[in-house]
């Protein structure tokens, strides 16, 4: 009879329960991003370390409403209501997409949408500074590399003069602008300052001496020489194209600015 009594005093705590899966289901997608390598897809590498303790702080969280799932009955917590539970409905939809979604990284789509070659760099330091000018005009063939991406890029757009017929050598997807002749296209990348929304278009005009025959969104790495090309009444950065071959689309597409 005492232990019939004993057990009668504890209750199943449903809202525990839903708590305690919400906050299993975060860890998991959490933990195969890491494991995947895909959370740069989403944020600035500078702040995996920060996701990945804050990962850790939901396990005491979580560890907290198991133990809460069968507690003490008591006449204050008799009553619930159920129309608290819909403010679990946004946690639960996250989680279905995150799941049941794939990965889809930004594509050509969106570059009309963002504005090509948009201020990349949230300070004016690096170009004021030039940090890599120096090295640039020394070095017989500029290879734009995803650490130095933006320096590059905001050094072309803004001095494009200091390097005309100098080689380079870069890596982006196609875009293809309205008003761009059949011979050209601009070879983008998305550059992300912390996190994916607010991802912006950079990258820079290349011709080639045919028709550039390939398709928006197409993956090239180019080979070519710096020169000035005339684009909506102004000129400038260009690439003409020595080089071309197709890519697959790299695992990490993304570059992030230094800083």
């Amino acid at each position: 009879m005492l232990k019939h009594r004993s057990r009668s005093r504890y209750v199943f705590d449903l809202d525990s329960f839903i708590r305690a899966l919400i906050l299993l289901g975060f860890i998991i997608m959490i933990l195969s991003l890491i494991g995947s390598e895909q959370l740069t897809l989403y944020i600035h590498p500078k702040f995996a370390g920060l996701v990945e303790l804050a990962n850790y702080l939901l396990l005491p969280l979580l560890a907290a409403q198991l133990l809460a799932i069968f507690r003490p009955a008591h006449p204050l917590h008799q009553q619930h209501s159920h129309n608290s539970r819909w403010t679990y409905l946004p946690f639960v939809i996250v989680l279905a997409l995150a799941f049941g979604l794939p990965n889809h990284t930004l594509n050509a789509n969106l570059v009309s949408t963002k504005g090509l070659n948009s201020q990349a760099v949230s300070t004016t330091n690096f170009e004021m500074l030039r940090p890599l000018a120096d090295a640039l005009r020394q070095a017989p063939v500029i290879d734009v590399t995803d650490k130095d991406y933006t320096e590059i890029m905001n050094e072309l757009q803004f001095f494009p003069q200091d390097y005309i017929d100098k080689e380079i050598s870069m890596t982006g997807f196609v875009f293809k602008a309205p008003k761009l002749a059949p011979n050209q296209f601009s070879l983008v990348r998305y550059v992300v300052v912390c996190c994916t929304a607010d991802a912006l278009p950079y990258g820079i005009l290349c011709q080639l001496s045919a028709g550039a025959g390939y398709e928006e969104g197409t993956w090239l790495m180019v080979k070519g020489r710096i020169c000035q090309a005339s684009y909506e009444d102004k000129m400038v950065a260009a690439i003409q194209i020595t080089s071309i071959k197709k890519i697959p689309e790299p695992e990490k597409p993304y570059v992030f600015p230094p800083g």
